[in-house]
């Protein structure tokens, strides 16, 4: 259940704030100061989809519905098959970059809809709002941030359980770039601790990351070992603990060779010996999140200064806005985000305006001109550079 503008209006009066925050606001500010100058501020460029958020979408409606037990896991893939099959169909469908990137990322998600562990719990929610406050006081908060949990429930240890499924790469969720991507479900955990009152020890939040399994095999001094692998060819990244398992049977080099290549292909290890079989099994690959007291107060500082900084920006001149958001983050053509996902620097306003910048046609007065002999000149002499409560009780029930 989605804030209606009651609701927000409520809790913006109640809390005494002129706004009621989200984390994607304050996302987009620091992924590129200029996309939320222009989004949120001037509304001079549309939000943009990618092929990413359209798939995103589409996978996050469909786990929402088998954590509901709307339907099983046959029904899910089918709604996943017929999903994919649309959008091939569509002629204006948006692309991936390359077919390998397609075909791994539609195969994986294709298992996860086949394979995936449903969790075991109690009292499930999905789409639960939550408020979290960050700074002043619990009465008056500098600011209210309310966000949308994918999946909160009771687990057999009475945690409360917190999982926000993640169709993208997990070299996204490096050691070095966890603290950042975590920032959004750690809020949503300190929302429940302020809540409910759960301490901080009983909640669990962890990342569902639904491209990869954790592959659990027996070793050959009979302790269990994990691996985590892309889910579309998990039995091939196996294939050297099969040659040995295999070996052990007494099989030689070339049937064995053969039946690995029929495992990789299917998938699955059906056909190898049932030996083999029980040394090998998947589940889902979770990250963990260490919630704690300590991390939790050190994040609301951050977010508060952090939205601190928006607020000043927000009060300054356009000028010294565009002047801020470059100096803080210069476009970088070489980078992922800035290329290909921010909607500012892939639309057609900044397109025109770079084109303007290295002497397109499209400036309406242009400072050069030509000598007799065809030169370029600078006209000014100057040297040519290049280079309410119930609604609140309400939604939050």
């Amino acid at each position: 259940m989605r804030l209606n503008k009651e609701q927000r209006e409520a809790l913006e009066k109640k809390y005494g704030v002129d706004r009621i925050w989200s984390f994607s606001r304050l996302s987009m500010y620091l992924s590129c100061p200029q996309e939320y100058i222009h989004i949120y501020l001037r509304h001079d460029v549309p939000r943009t989809d990618n092929v990413y958020t359209i798939f995103g979408s589409e996978v996050h409606d469909i786990t929402e519905g088998l954590t509901k037990k709307e339907f099983d896991l046959t029904s899910a893939k089918s709604l996943w098959d017929n999903f994919v099959k649309r959008w091939e169909n569509d002629p204006d469908g948006l692309r991936f970059d390359t077919e390998k990137i397609k075909q791994g990322y539609i195969g994986n998600l294709g298992h996860y809809f086949t394979h995936t562990n449903i969790p075991e719990g109690s009292k499930f929610h999905t789409e639960l709002p939550v408020m979290t406050k960050v700074g002043g006081t619990k009465e008056k908060p500098h600011y209210v941030f309310v966000g949308y949990i994918d999946t909160e429930y009771i687990d057999k240890e009475g945690n409360v359980v917190l999982v926000d499924y993640k169709s993208s790469s997990k070299s996204s969720f490096s050691k070095s770039k966890l603290p950042e991507k975590s920032m959004q479900l750690m809020l949503y955990s300190i929302g429940i601790h302020q809540q409910e009152n759960i301490p901080y020890e009983k909640i669990k939040a962890r990342f569902d990351m639904m491209k990869y399994v954790t592959v659990h095999y027996k070793q050959e001094n009979g302790k269990w070992n994990t691996s985590v692998q892309e889910r579309s060819i998990w039995v091939l990244k196996m294939q050297k603990k099969l040659e040995t398992k295999l070996k052990k049977l007494g099989i030689d080099k070339e049937e064995a060779r053969k039946l690995i290549q029929i495992a990789s292909l299917a998938n699955n290890m059906d056909n190898l010996p049932k030996e083999v079989q029980d040394q090998f099994y998947v589940t889902n690959y979770y990250i963990e999140l260490d919630i704690n007291e300590k991390d939790c107060n050190a994040l609301l500082g951050k977010i508060e200064k952090q939205c601190d900084e928006i607020i000043e920006l927000e009060q300054l001149s356009p000028d010294a806005q565009d002047s801020f958001a470059d100096v803080n983050h210069h476009y970088n053509p070489d980078d992922y985000y800035d290329k290909k996902l921010c909607a500012y620097h892939t639309s057609a306003k900044f397109l025109e305006q770079e084109k303007t910048l290295i002497g397109g046609e499209s400036s309406d007065f242009n400072v050069k001109n030509k000598d007799n002999n065809g030169n370029l000149i600078n006209l000014f002499g100057e040297p040519d550079n290049k280079s309410d409560d119930s609604l609140i009780k309400e939604l939050f029930a």
